[in-house]
């Protein structure tokens, strides 16, 4: 009976010693007993610790008697009484702990407190840094730039100001709303939501773009992005960014302009132009290739050398050249050169050195073919020196023939004078030639910087003269330009110089123009001058023309600076329309250091790995499968982020770089096709687009081969992608090509068909596989007879030679209806999937398709 009792209390005790809470007994407010955990959480050894007065574990007095007034009407009532409360630590330190108190005998409240004791400083530290966390993030909502919210359930729980402002709506009215304020009709909230948490299902971020009409009726860009916080429970939580690009987007277009622009001002240039870096072709335009007998895309990436007679003259031209380019100066020099052909000739050469993106050297070489010039001066010096052997030879005969000297005497100078009028003029025209041009120029400048005058160069291009030529012969061109140089003539001042260069180029030197006003004058009373139409050889012909005009010394202090600032805004003039002028502006010289600047960090971009593929899939409809998928390259710039093929390609083409992007595109997207089938994946043919610059690259189909060898891929399972313009460019050719590349057995298709002029007659020759309808006849399909119309025609036409047809663009199922009910089975397009990286490899292979309409 003894045993029992006392092995309670040993368990008692045992559990007293061990408790992970602190427990401590007072009486009359004396610590009477504890465990040595209650005594080491205020700092104490157990022997000190009891015997102690209550008043230790408080503040002060007052924190003391706080307590008791809050704590003794609970316990004399016999219940136990809870708080957290601070109490203080030996070394005077306050912490927070949760305590749990009863009387040891509730009928005598007064015999003894039991003391539950938790020390809660972690948990108030995590308070504490929680709340401040919760602050940074509030100020960092209230201070973002962009718009931020939370979305529960399709409705706002919380935003900051920028997302309303974005939005335009009042402050605070959004918290609490439905997501649906933010659409223009039931149809689109219904649909977007659709795709976003399908998107969200999937474990990806949504993004988009789209127009937003402000209450002021303007129009703004939103780029929109938002991410879920649980992909198993996409409803439960997503945040949302929003931000206005509408002046990115906006720059955007100004920098397409200004490139299509600067592109025409580069192909019709009537100087050869030369980029060149650390003496290597990068690119040139055609006029040089031209001049030198090459096509362009011969030059690119080849020497210098190749340019001039020997490796003496190629030395001498640099160490003359270089010095004052590289000291910040232009050179200009005559030189002689070489002809693909071997044959020397003259050009004035200007150099100008363009800042670069690395250490290279980069130069901006200008070339004009002199050599009419030379030969014409050379012929002057030859006739010069038989006149001066005539007259030595006849010295002594004319000492006695006085009469016969003074003959001889008029008949050099006529001769001379009739050289000097072969040398220094056109021949068809009787203008002055560029020789004589330069010369009159330069006079007119010397003296209006003495005059402190202006002097301005119209620069002259006669609009679609070359189809003149081509149709009525160069008989009757001839003498339109002979009008238009009587024409012209008749305009202008009797001090003014009317010159042709050569073709259909005029340029007019106005001295001393007093002003801006006058020079457009004169520039109308040209344009009213060549507006009326004229019969030649019974042809009613119209000569309009397009004028660059600048002005010294705003616009240049030198020939060659006037000169081609006013060729430039002559381009400018054509671009505008034609038979209209336009004045030299800083801007036109910028948007061409634009160009070259987008050109160079394209080639960092080749060089550094910057491109990648998309994927997006080709549907087979009557199958719910995916037949194939289209390669779709991408640029990743450090500066713009991700760049579409339409923003980079035609840069790429224009300089040849897509030679190289092309080989890589389709060895990167079959290397891509082997790794996809080695995991498993389906075997689907790759579709790669050809631009019309690689299929007519010589070695294409070696090309095609190696790349096949080198990838183990079969050809059959390469399917390139050819626009309709450029099969219909040297028919003879392109069937040859074809053919070549279809014994292969690669797969060739015709894309955005419906756009070119391709005839069923040349289709039925080409060994085509497939036609793609062109997106443009797609997107208005449901609204628009015509495109209904040209679509129905396609798909009856590739039905009736066998051919696969494919309808690219589809976005809407409106779209997608409409196309099974004219017959199409076949599709590509958003509504299937947008394009994809490899790493989305199931979005690619097993896209979310539409349901099927019942009938």
């Amino acid at each position: 009976m003894v045993q029992a009792p006392k092995k309670a209390v040993l368990e008692l005790n045992a559990i007293f010693e061990n408790a992970t809470v602190g427990i401590l007994f007072t009486k009359h407010r004396r610590l009477t007993q504890a465990n040595r955990l209650c005594a080491g959480m205020f700092g104490y050894e157990l022997d000190e610790f009891l015997g102690q007065s209550a008043l230790i574990l408080y503040a002060d007095d007052e924190a003391y008697s706080a307590l008791g007034r809050v704590a003794g009407p609970v316990l004399s009532e016999g219940k136990p009484f809870r708080a957290e409360v601070q109490l203080k630590r030996r070394d005077g330190s306050l912490f927070w702990c949760r305590v749990s108190a009863k009387a040891v005998d509730p009928e005598r409240p007064r015999d003894g407190t039991l003391w539950i004791i938790e020390d809660m400083t972690d948990d108030h530290r995590m308070l504490e840094a929680l709340e401040r966390s919760t602050r940074e993030l509030t100020a960092i909502l209230d201070t973002a730039s962009i718009g931020i919210a939370v979305v529960r359930n399709r409705e706002f729980v919380r935003c900051n100001r920028r997302f309303e402002e974005l939005f335009d709506l009042e402050a605070g009215s959004l918290v609490g709303s439905s997501a649906r304020v933010l659409f223009d009709s039931d149809e689109e909230y219904e649909r977007i939501g659709q795709q976003v948490y399908a998107e969200f299902a999937a474990g990806r971020v949504h993004h988009r773009e789209q127009l937003h009409r402000r209450s002021d009726g303007g129009l703004s860009w939103l780029r929109v992005s938002g991410s879920v916080f649980d992909a198993t429970t996409p409803h439960a939580g997503s945040v949302w960014l929003t931000e206005d690009v509408t002046a990115t987007r906006a720059a955007e277009a100004r920098a397409r302009q200004a490139y299509d622009e600067q592109q025409i001002i580069f192909d019709n240039a009537a100087v050869g132009i030369l980029f060149a870096s650390d003496r290597m072709v990068r690119r040139c335009n055609r006029r040089l290739a031209e001049i030198f007998g090459y096509e362009p895309e011969e030059l690119a990436g080849r020497s210098t050398r190749v340019f001039f007679l020997g490796e003496e003259d190629y030395q001498n031209h640099g160490a003359v050249a270089f010095p004052p380019i590289l000291a910040g100066g232009t050179h200009v020099a005559e030189t002689r050169v070489r002809h693909k052909d071997g044959h020397a000739f003259w050009v004035r050469v200007t150099g100008r050195q363009v800042a670069g993106t690395n250490d290279s050297v980069d130069l901006i070489w200008i070339f004009e073919d002199v050599t009419e010039r030379h030969q014409a001066e050379e012929a002057l010096l030859r006739a010069h020196d038989e006149l001066e052997q005539r007259v030595v030879e006849r010295t002594a005969e004319l000492a006695s023939a006085n009469t016969q000297l003074q003959e001889e005497v008029f008949e050099r100078m006529q001769a001379e004078q009739r050289i000097w009028q072969v040398a220094h003029h056109d021949s068809l025209t009787g203008l002055p030639n560029r020789a004589l041009l330069h010369d009159r120029l330069e006079q007119a400048l010397a003296k209006a910087q003495r005059s402190r005058n202006r002097v301005a160069v119209m620069f002259l291009d006669l609009d679609r003269f070359k189809s003149v030529n081509d149709t009525l012969g160069h008989a009757v061109g001839d003498e339109l330009l002979k009008y238009v140089a009587a024409r012209l003539t008749g305009v202008v001042r009797a001090v003014d110089t009317v010159s042709r260069l050569g073709g259909d180029e005029f340029v007019i030197v106005l001295h001393e123009a007093s002003s801006s006003d006058d020079v457009a004058q004169v520039a109308e009373k040209i344009l009213d001058a060549l507006s009326p139409e004229v019969n030649i050889g019974g042809h009613p012909l119209r000569a309009t023309p397009s004028i660059g005009i600048s002005i010294y010394p705003d616009d240049g202090d030198e020939v060659f600076a006037l000169m081609k600032n006013a060729d430039t805004a002559m381009y400018h003039a054509k671009a505008a329309g034609r038979n209209n002028y336009q004045f030299f502006a800083r801007k036109m010289n910028e948007q061409a250091a634009h160009f070259f600047k987008l050109e160079s960090r394209l080639r960092h971009a080749i060089d550094s790995g910057a491109l990648l593929l998309h994927y997006q899939p080709l549907i087979d409809w009557p199958r719910r499968a995916v037949c194939g998928m289209e390669a779709l390259a991408r640029w990743k710039d450090a500066e713009d982020g991700l760049i579409a093929p339409a923003d980079f390609v035609p840069i790429a083409e224009e300089t040849g770089l897509i030679v190289p992007v092309g080989e890589w595109v389709l060895a990167a997207a079959l290397r891509q096709n082997r790794l996809w089938q080695q995991h498993g994946r389906p075997l689907l043919p790759v579709s790669v687009n050809l631009s019309p610059r690689q299929f007519r690259q010589k070695d294409l189909v070696g090309t095609l081969r190696r790349i096949l060898a080198d990838t183990g891929q079969p050809a059959r399972l390469l399917e390139l992608e050819i626009t309709e313009s450029t099969l219909m460019h040297d028919i003879e050719e392109t069937q040859a090509r074809l053919q070549e590349i279809a014994a292969m057995g690669v797969r060739l298709v015709i894309d955005d068909f419906g756009t070119g002029y391709s005839s069923l007659a040349y289709l039925k020759r080409f060994p085509v596989h497939k036609l793609k309808v062109d997106q443009g006849f797609v997107r208005e399909l449901t609204h628009d007879p015509e495109d209904a119309a040209i679509v129905t025609a396609i798909i009856g036409l590739a039905r009736s030679l066998a051919l696969d047809i494919v309808a690219e663009g589809v976005e809407t199922r409106a779209q997608l209806d409409a196309l099974l009910g004219l017959g199409c089975e076949k599709f590509q397009g958003y509504l299937f999937a947008r394009p994809q990286p490899p790493i989305n490899a199931d979005d690619i292979f097993r896209p979310r398709l539409p349901a099927v309409t019942q009938a």
